[in-house]
């Protein structure tokens, strides 16, 4: 009798359990703030174990990366877009807060527990700094002349909007509009 393949021990993974996890985790974070939610109300809220939670994520803070990185992938951004193929940072900016503003509260928390986890810190770089540092650069690219340093100009720009958004500081139209004033402005 020829060898089956192996599995891992316990209940196979569900798709549907993943997908009603990572929508969950979002909504309750949105809902109730990071620090209130825990990995067993994401559980409980999903209608799946905890167990399965951690079979998909080592961590509350991985499931909830994951699903709001699903989520900004899943939004058609319009005004994003349209800014971003014209080049017009200020547009840009104005659309990114405002997605970004949905997020606010989860990025905080996932900071602070990224300050003692190397491993969440690289995913918070891959997952959500790299697609936004790619986006920025391709409006820059745009808007900006070829000599001009872009990625110092993407470091400055992502600077100042993640100092706003770790002190819990507006990002709205007026700071956009003063960002890319600047960028406008540069010599």
């Amino acid at each position: 009798m020829p060898d089956s393949p192996s599995r891992p021990p316990g209940r196979p993974r569900s798709d549907v359990s993943r997908a009603a996890l990572l929508d969950a985790a979002y909504w309750q974070v949105n809902e109730r703030g990071y620090a209130a939610v825990t990995a067993d109300a994401i559980a409980k809220a999903a209608g799946a174990g905890k167990q399965t939670l951690y079979r998909w994520w080592p961590s509350k803070a991985r499931l909830v990366l994951e699903a709001f990185a699903t989520k900004a992938r899943e939004r058609i951004d319009r005004p994003r877009e349209a800014a971003l193929r014209a080049g017009d940072i200020e547009k840009f900016l104005i659309a990114d807060f405002a997605a970004l503003r949905a997020f606010a509260n989860a990025l905080r928390g996932l900071f602070n527990e990224a300050t003692g986890d190397a491993e969440l810190l690289a995913a918070l770089r891959t997952e959500f700094f790299a697609p936004r540092s790619a986006a920025l650069r391709s409006v820059l690219e745009r808007a900006m002349p070829a000599e001009a340093p872009r990625e110092t100009w993407v470091e400055a720009l992502e600077g100042a909007i993640f100092r706003r958004l770790m002190l819990g500081e507006p990002l709205d139209e007026a700071f956009a509009r003063r960002l890319a004033g600047l960028l406008k402005g540069r010599t």
